[in-house]
Order: C-alpha cells, then sequence, then structure tokens
C-alpha cells in the first residue's frame, strides 16, 4: 500500500511540473497532504493508539486544511493573476524532471541493494526535494515558491517514512517545517506584499 501512495504521490509531482495554474499548485498541495496523512497512518492500524493518532491529525489540519486555505486565501486577496510565470518553457522543466527522477530511482535501486530503505518511498520523497527545489528556482511568483517549499517538505517527510528505522526523529522534525512555511505565509498576508511580485 505505501507503494501504491508513493507512486500517487509521483504522479501529483509530474501534475505540478506540467501545470500553469496556481489553484492547481494548492490543489496539489492539498492532494499531497492526503496522501502523507494515509501513510502515517497505515503503520498504526495493526495495533491501533491514540498517541498514533496525535502526528496524522495535526498534519491533516495543517497540510490539507490550514495552509491551502490560506494560500488560497492571499491569492484572492491579493488578486494574484491565476497563472504561473516560469523562466523555463514548460517541455524542458518536464524535461528536466523526468531526468532528474529517472536518476534518482536508479541511484535508490542501487542504494537498496547494500541499505535497508523502501525504494519507491525513498526515490519519490528525494524526486519530491528536487521538484520542489527546481520550482523555486525557475517559477517567478513568490506564492509558487512557497509552494515549491511546501514540496519540498512534503518530500523530506516521505523521504524520512521511508527511513524512518534508521532515523525515527526525521518525521517529527520535518513536520516543524510547516510551521515555517505557515509564518512565512503570515508574512505576505500581514505586510500585504505588491501582488506584482507574485
Amino acid at each position: 500500500m505505501q507503494n501504491v501512495l508513493s507512486i500517487l504521490f509521483c504522479l501529483s509531482l509530474f501534475y505540478i511540473t506540467i501545470t500553469s495554474s496556481v489553484k492547481a499548485y494548492i490543489s496539489t498541495l492539498r492532494f499531497q497532504g492526503m496522501l502523507l496523512v494515509i501513510l502515517m497512518i497505515l503503520p498504526f492500524i495493526p495495533d491501533f493508539s491514540i498517541y498514533g493518532l496525535i502526528l496524522p491529525l495535526t498534519m491533516l489540519i495543517v497540510k490539507v486544511i490550514v495552509v491551502p486555505r490560506y494560500m488560497t486565501k492571499i491569492m484572492n486577496d491579493l488578486n494574484m493573476k491565476r497563472d504561473i510565470e516560469s523562466t523555463i518553457q514548460q517541455f524542458n522543466f518536464l524535461l528536466l524532471v523526468c531526468l532528474s527522477m529517472a536518476v534518482i530511482f536508479l541511484v535508490s535501486n542501487y542504494l537498496s541493494k547494500s541499505t535497508d530503505i523502501a525504494v519507491i518511498p525513498f526515490a519519490t520523497g528525494f524526486s519530491a526535494v528536487t521538484v520542489g527545489i527546481y520550482i523555486i528556482i525557475f517559477r517567478r511568483k513568490l506564492l509558487i515558491h512557497v509552494a515549491g517549499f511546501l514540496v519540498l517538505e512534503n518530500g523530506i517527510f516521505l523521504f524520512g517514512l521511508a527511513v524512518t528505522s534508521e532515523f525515527p526523529l526525521i518525521i517529527e522534525l520535518g513536520s516543524l517545517l510547516d510551521v515555517f512555511a505557515v509564518v512565512f505565509l503570515m508574512g505576505i498576508a500581514i505586510n500585504r506584499i505588491s501582488s506584482t511580485i507574485f
């Protein structure tokens, strides 16, 4: 099940690469958040514990409800254009992402022979980090840079789930990055940064 959800997450990375709509970015972030919540709940199903639901519920509230709604509110308040401005052609961006992901999956497969990792979640998480960095580099609007940071953060979280036996605290520490994103979004809203740089 973890591999299926990771593949869906990977497909959302392709979608976010080819879309040119700000709303689509926000919807994709919400979808990725839901996938991560499900991935967090799966290990606790056999031995149910109320404490095992605290982190997934927190993620559900922050990643699926609060952050996407807040981004939509900022977009509407500042009358942002609905299209994304890019510094690279869409086809070239997709090609760069495909090549990067192919290399990441090949290296992850090679690493799995010497290390105990879940290949698909590991490679998908690392791919999300890479795509997040590409979004920050190649997109012009500030709100899309925040979306790129959130994609990167989702990738770190998924990466943490894949290596949780090696680094048990990385999942909890990764969730703190959402706090930074919310503070950053609040700064945009409070200071009413001009929509021309979005």
